[in-house]
């Protein structure tokens, strides 16, 4: 009986691998075709055709070529959720914490500005398209501000503030920031903008004690 049941949970795991592996080729396809053709003019017929899949294959993974967009916040999403882990089990500064998820998100963008562009600008273009949250994007972002503010100022290395509004400043400044980013015609880095701005607004929430 045990052993049935070990092979199952393989066999689970193996076709949760194989599903996954499959989505991402799905995204990898449809991003290339994204940057080559825009968004607009790639069809869902052009993404299975490159990536050797059935079209109901496709809808099994993503019900329409808006939901490509969807997943790559996803992408971001899961990826401030692991450095969060990494960063509240280190002895840094709260300063440092913050800095150092803002600084792997920018990043995370830096690696492919262009996809980046596109998806981002899309996405926001597309969200009447999109199932509605109770929770957008920015407020996610925001919550996890709010859990490292409020580990700092338990920590005592933040000073006493309003958490809400910190985090809803960081926030706006992050997203207003990757906007100028990916709008600009000048190559800069975002991660080290991205840091000085981060520094500039705990000279104001946080700070040393004097």
């Amino acid at each position: 009986m045990t052993l049935v049941i070990i092979l199952g949970d393989v066999d689970l795991s193996l076709r949760e691998k194989k599903k996954r592996e499959t989505k991402n080729r799905i995204f990898e396809v449809a991003s290339r075709l994204f940057k080559e053709k825009g968004f607009e003019k790639t069809t869902v017929d052009e993404i299975t055709k490159e990536a050797g899949i059935a079209k109901g294959t496709f809808f099994n993974y993503f019900p329409t070529k808006v939901a490509l967009l969807g997943y790559f916040a996803e992408q971001k999403d899961e990826l401030i959720g692991n450095l969060i882990k990494e960063e509240i089990t280190k002895d840094i500064p709260t300063k440092e914490k913050i800095k150092n998820v803002l600084i792997h998100l920018a990043k995370s963008n830096e690696e492919d500005k262009e996809l980046a562009k596109i998806m981002v600008f899309e996405y926001i273009k597309n969200a009447w398209k999109r199932p509605s949250h109770p929770t957008g994007r920015g407020a996610r972002f925001a919550s996890v501000m709010i859990h490292l503010l409020q580990e700092g100022v338990e920590k005592g290395d933040v000073r006493g503030i309003d958490i809400q509004d910190a985090a809803e400043n960081l926030t706006a400044i992050y997203f207003h920031s990757l906007i100028l980013w990916l709008r600009s015609e000048t190559d800069y880095s975002f991660s080290e903008d991205i840091s000085k701005k981060v520094d500039m607004v705990f000279d104001g929430i946080g700070g040393s004690k004097s």
